[in-house]
């Protein structure tokens, strides 16, 4: 299945580079861009069921539970570390994750649901929990711990002094040029430090 967020990732990651993927599922995306971008990657998933599949795709993984930190890896000892599709459903506040992911790569790219899209907008104005391609899941079944607008995310990161590299938002399948915090469905941020 072809996948645009992967697509718009991998053209963020310099050939070649080491890759560290947190939160890695079953490693798709890190064997695509072990195939499109001929990257030395790494996975790094809580699940060990998701680790068995990543080794039968030819992906590196180990068992990590990022709630408990990122110690296990040293000071910039990838080129970009992912966190794609995972930020909303971990425990961990946003901007230690994302230190941490700068302490280990040059760059982080972060992908997140955009909760700010206008159809979610629209929902919670009919007075219901909104969901969407990107956050299928139901109030009370959802592994997504909060939420995020495309706006949140970037005062965050100005908080934080981390520039914003590169930026590239999705809806349905395209990319979106203007007005993304109300008309993406997702967001893709490759992050360094000032």
């Amino acid at each position: 299945m072809k996948r645009l967020d992967f697509e718009r990732i991998a053209a963020l990651i310099p050939a070649e580079a080491t890759v560290l993927d947190l939160g890695c599922a079953e490693g798709d995306m890190l064997a695509y861009l072990q195939d499109v971008r001929q990257v030395r990657g790494m996975g790094a998933d809580i699940d060990s069921d998701n680790l068995v599949r990543c080794f039968q795709k030819g992906v590196q993984a180990v068992h990590c539970d990022i709630r408990q930190g990122l110690a296990m890896f040293d000071d910039g000892a990838f080129d970009t570390v992912v966190l794609s599709d995972t930020l909303q459903s971990v425990h961990t506040p946003p901007q230690k994750l994302l230190s941490e992911m700068l302490r280990i790569g040059r760059a982080a790219i972060v992908s997140f649901p955009n909760f700010g899209y206008w159809q979610m907008r629209l929902q919670l104005l009919s007075g219901k929990m909104p969901g969407s391609r990107a956050l299928p899941h139901s109030w009370h079944d959802t592994p997504n711990v909060r939420y995020c607008t495309i706006y949140d995310f970037e005062m965050l990161c100005q908080q934080e002094s981390l520039r914003i590299r590169d930026s590239v938002f999705l809806c349905e399948g395209r990319q979106v040029y203007s007005l993304p915090n109300l008309r993406a469905e997702m967001a893709i941020y490759c992050l360094e430090r000032v």
